[in-house]
């Protein structure tokens, strides 16, 4: 069971490789000479900084696009749960990744290499190798305590107003959640920040258990049509300002 759909595990992937793409770019920086760094911004200054994050920008998400197309099943699958099941510590290492570090595309090598941000295939491997401990820390992170997420706006309809927490799975379900195994332990703290009226309409759409078994993260309850027709009507009313 993951937490992540596959849109997270890809930007998972996009921000760890921008911490060293970055950091690779910073480094192709320094051993250029100050006067050619001069001569390529004297054309706007500011502006051609602006430009250069924009074209980094647009690398890093070409280049994660690229790696991710290739990635197995199970890079896209790990997770906090699936890691504590594997007594192996084979799940969230970097072993899970060493097929496709071993195997990377050579449009990805060649793009990192031609822009002459690594020397070659070995230093871009090893670059994916970082790139890719931090995906599977990320990954298999155990998840925040519910007192840690608190956001500014409801969940659901996206209002900045007063907020109440939501169990994600209802207390009154956790005694047989376990014992049925439908969810492990550390999740029945898990919640959502929403507010009165969003809480009281998703505990009028099911009953608890089927809440517990089937609606327990805020991902799955926006799929359902009642809550996005829910979610249409509220966005538009004005709500108080929160209160702290």
């Amino acid at each position: 069971m993951s937490g992540f759909d596959h849109r997270s595990y890809y930007e998972m992937l996009r921000d760890s490789m921008s911490v060293s793409l970055v950091r690779a770019v910073l480094n192709k920086e320094l051993v250029e000479s100050k006067e050619s760094r001069l001569r390529a911004s004297r054309n706007g200054g500011e502006v051609d900084a602006k430009k250069e994050a924009e074209e980094l920008a647009e690398f890093i998400e070409f280049l994660a696009a690229d790696l991710f197309e290739y990635f197995p099943k199970e890079l896209t699958e790990v997770s906090y749960d699936s890691k504590t099941a594997d007594e192996t510590g084979w799940t969230g290492s970097i072993e899970m990744a060493e097929g496709l570090l071993n195997n990377l595309p050579s449009t990805y090598i060649d793009s990192i290499v031609d822009a002459k941000l690594l020397n070659d295939a070995e230093d871009v491997k090893r670059m994916t190798t970082s790139v890719l401990e931090d995906y599977l820390a990320a990954a298999t992170a155990p998840p925040l305590k519910w007192t840690e997420t608190r956001p500014l706006e409801c969940e659901l309809c996206g209002r900045e107003v007063r907020l109440t927490y939501h169990h994600l799975i209802p207390r009154s379900t956790h005694a047989r959640v376990l014992k049925k195994k439908i969810h492990p332990e550390y999740m029945l703290n898990r919640v959502a920040w929403l507010c009165r009226l969003c809480h009281s309409f998703v505990h009028h759409c099911e009953e608890n258990m089927e809440l517990a078994k089937n609606w327990y993260t805020i991902e799955l309850l926006e799929q359902r049509d009642d809550i996005q027709r829910w979610i249409a009507y509220i966005s538009k009313r004005p709500g108080r300002t929160r209160v702290k």
